[in-house]
C-alpha cells in the first residue's frame, strides 16, 4: 500500500524543440517543429528525434534531437535536465553551423527558494554567418558553473545574474542608440527594463549566454544581435530567467528579406512548483 508519510509534492515541467517557426513571405506557411518533448508532470525522461529535415531550400539540418529528464531526490531537492541539438544546421546560405546545443540543468532545492541552473554543454560548432567563420565568445558570469558542477550544485539563480544583465542591456542599449530612433526604440522596448537605470525592479531576468565575437564582428549589429543586410537579425543564446522557470533559445532568426518570418532553433525550459510554493 502506498504510504501517506510524504507531505510534500512537485509538479514538474521541461520541454525542448529543435526548430521551428514561420514565413509570412513569399508565402505563408508553419515552420514544423522538429524533435518537440515535454516530461511529465510526475518526472522521468522523454527523447526525441528529427530525420534530416528541408523547407524549400529556406532552412534544413542534418539531424535533431531533444532530451527531458526530471527527478525527486531522498533529501527532497529536485533536479532537471533538458537539453536540444541541431546538426548542419543552414538558414538561406547565411546561418550555418556543424552543431548547436543549448542545455539548462536545473536544481530546486527542498523547501523555499528560487532554481538553481548551470548553462553547461550548451554552445556553437563550426558557426557561419554570412560565409564568416565566428566564434562566439560565452559570458563567463552565466556559463561556467560554480562550485560543484554537478547539477545538483549549479549556484546561478536569477537573481545571482542580475548585475552582468543590467550591464549587458546597459550596453547594447548605448551602442543602438547611435543607429537612429528606431533602432534606439526597439532596444529599449527589448531591453530597457533591464537597465541599471530601469526605476522597477525586474521580476525576472533577460539576458544572452553570448557576449559578442572573437576578431571581426559578422554584419552589423552589437553583443549577441547581428544584422546581416538583405537577410535580417539574428540573435544568439537568449535567456530569460525568473525565480521559477527558465527558457534558453540558441538561435532567434528574425528574416526581413524577400524570405520573412521567424526561425526559432533549440528552445529548452524548465521549472515547475510543489504545494508549498
Amino acid at each position: 500500500m502506498q504510504s501517506f508519510n510524504k507531505k510534500r509534492f512537485y509538479t514538474f515541467r521541461a520541454d525542448a524543440n529543435a526548430l521551428g517557426g514561420f514565413l509570412i513571405e513569399p508565402f505563408e506557411k508553419i515552420i514544423p517543429t522538429l524533435a518537440p518533448v515535454s516530461l511529465p508532470a510526475v518526472g522521468g525522461l522523454a527523447t526525441a528525434r528529427s530525420d534530416a529535415f528541408n523547407l524549400d531550400e529556406i532552412v534544413s539540418c542534418a539531424s535533431a534531437y531533444t532530451r527531458v529528464s526530471g527527478r525527486e531526490h531522498t533529501d527532497g531537492s529536485i533536479s532537471i535536465l533538458v537539453a536540444a541539438v541541431v546538426e548542419d544546421l543552414n538558414i538561406l546560405e547565411v546561418v550555418r553551423a556543424e552543431r548547436v546545443v543549448a542545455q539548462v540543468s536545473i536544481s530546486i532545492p527542498e523547501g523555499v527558494g528560487p532554481l538553481k541552473f548551470s548553462l553547461a554543454g550548451s554552445g556553437f560548432e563550426g558557426l557561419r554567418l554570412a560565409g564568416r567563420h565566428c566564434v562566439p565568445t560565452l559570458n563567463c558570469a552565466l556559463h561556467q558553473p560554480q562550485g560543484d558542477k554537478s547539477i545538483h550544485g549549479s549556484s546561478r539563480t536569477w537573481q545571482d545574474i542580475q548585475q552582468p544583465a543590467r550591464a549587458q542591456a546597459d550596453d547594447l542599449v548605448n551602442w543602438f542608440r547611435g543607429r537612429g530612433e528606431d533602432a534606439y526604440q526597439w532596444a529599449m522596448a527589448r531591453h530597457g527594463w533591464m537597465m541599471t537605470s530601469a526605476r522597477k525592479q525586474a521580476e525576472s531576468v533577460l539576458c544572452s549566454l553570448v557576449d559578442g565575437f572573437e576578431g571581426e564582428k559578422p554584419g552589423e549589429g552589437h553583443g549577441h544581435i547581428v544584422e546581416i543586410p538583405g537577410f535580417g537579425r539574428i540573435i544568439l543564446g537568449e535567456l530569460r530567467v525568473s525565480s521559477s522557470s527558465i527558457q534558453l533559445v540558441a538561435i532567434r532568426a528574425e528574416l526581413g528579406c524577400p524570405v520573412n518570418g521567424q526561425i526559432g532553433v533549440n528552445a529548452v525550459g524548465g521549472g515547475g512548483g510543489g504545494n508549498d510554493d
